[in-house]
């Protein structure tokens, strides 16, 4: 089978869920390539990438476009001038028809830059926005084949995308072939906003049990090792965790806390750091390459992810990195949070605390250490959901049977 993912950047660090199961289907004999609007980062270094030497598979419809409205708006008008004697772009600047991506300018600079259709038997789109835009370039003939959406979390929680994208949302309901939401808690919010219940299935991201190591923990450092493994924005609640540290300090709890990842709140949590007298306890490690992370986990005792809804609305999916922390052995504190609880059931396979209470989150984690002989039975359970709910394999393996049965 020909299948063609289609996404917004590729390829980005924070999105191994994407690199993972792009891989897999390549495993699994399917034909695969990849489409991106525009370049992802210049200094990606993940191994997987250079093995299954995805940049020959890739094929980006614009160049990295320069940051702002007015740049971004006169870079498009460019590529489009030079083309509008062709009937393809006209039809793509019709507001009416196309709402936001003809506004932008988006849709009529892609046909302009883009004249060979991308024929494929299922086009799989990561994120519902990316969904909207594959549906309209296959309208204008530049994709070829069912569209398959994968809904993760900002794209179906934050309350700018709900609002900008309700008419497009409706359409690709209508019009495309398959919804795949990562949670049951999304696909019953799918439903609720219209979409046919036949046209939702639940696919899990999974990770590759195989390539964790299981170590279950017995807190055994003389010092309580913490870390968390995420993308520095609000919903990951790693101010929570922060704030949490600051109890654990003032608990005589002698403790180190490492951050790994990067992102538009760094300089926020160095600042909250500094300014609970934390920078003995807390590190900021930034970006880690996949191999780095697994050493790092290795060396932990707790893995915390106290994700919260945003101001914006803003939710998490399943978070991929609370699997690979339970896969390898990991204590996980995670919060009763959209799809997590899914994953990760209260005092049986992990601990949740409510959003947003970093008391909770350190009483939990003393907690932790003062029954730290009656680990294992959690921490096996864990392991145990992973590989049987949560499996890269077996997903994959489903969503390539699934496919097939339904697209050829």
């Amino acid at each position: 089978m020909k299948v063609t993912f289609f996404l917004g950047r590729f390829p980005i660090p924070s999105e191994t869920f994407v690199l993972n199961q792009i891989t897999s289907l390549i495993d699994l004999g399917h034909e695969v390539n990849i489409v991106a609007v525009w370049p992802g980062a210049n200094d990606y270094k993940h191994k997987k990438y250079f093995d299954y030497n995805l940049k020959d598979k890739t094929h980006y419809l614009l160049p990295d476009e320069k940051k702002g409205t007015l740049a971004k708006t006169l870079n498009r008008l460019l590529s489009i001038v030079g083309h509008i004697g062709r009937k393809q772009v006209r039809t793509a600047m019709d507001s009416k028809r196309f709402g936001v991506h003809a506004k932008s300018l988006l849709l009529p600079a892609v046909i302009a830059k883009n004249t060979h259709p991308v024929q494929s038997d299922v086009v799989i789109a990561h994120f519902g926005t990316e969904g909207v835009l594959a549906m309209k370039l296959r309208e204008l003939g530049l994709l070829k084949g069912a569209i398959c959406t994968v809904f993760h979390g900002i794209d179906i929680s934050q309350k700018e995308i709900l609002q900008r994208y309700q008419a497009d949302y409706r359409r690709l309901f209508k019009e495309t072939e398959l919804l795949m939401p990562i949670s049951y808690l999304w696909k019953s919010k799918l439903e609720k906003m219209g979409c046919p219940a036949d046209k939702v299935e639940v696919f899990r991201m999974g990770v590759n049990v195989d390539d964790y190591n299981y170590q279950p923990r017995t807190l055994a450092h003389e010092r309580l090792e913490l870390i968390s493994v995420a993308r520095l924005m609000e919903k990951k609640g790693l101010d929570v965790a922060i704030k949490a540290c600051a109890l654990l300090k003032d608990r005589n709890v002698d403790f180190r806390y490492r951050i790994i990842g990067h992102g538009p709140l760094t300089e926020k949590m160095r600042a909250l750091v500094d300014e609970l007298n934390l920078n003995d306890h807390v590190s900021l490690l930034g970006f880690q390459p996949q191999h780095k992370v697994k050493e790092f986990l290795a060396e932990s005792d707790i893995f915390m992810l106290p994700s919260v809804t945003g101001a914006d609305g803003d939710m998490e999916g399943i978070p991929v990195a609370l699997m690979e922390a339970m896969a390898v052995g990991l204590p996980v504190v995670s919060t009763f949070h959209s799809g997590i609880p899914e994953l990760i059931e209260h005092q049986k396979s992990g601990w949740l605390a409510p959003e947003y209470d970093s008391e909770a989150l350190a009483d939990i984690i003393v907690n932790i250490i003062n029954n730290k002989d009656s680990l294992r039975q959690t921490l096996d359970n864990a392991r145990f959901k992973i590989e049987t709910e949560f499996n890269e394999d077996i997903a994959n393996k489903k969503l390539s049977q699934s496919l097939a049965r339904s697209f050829t």
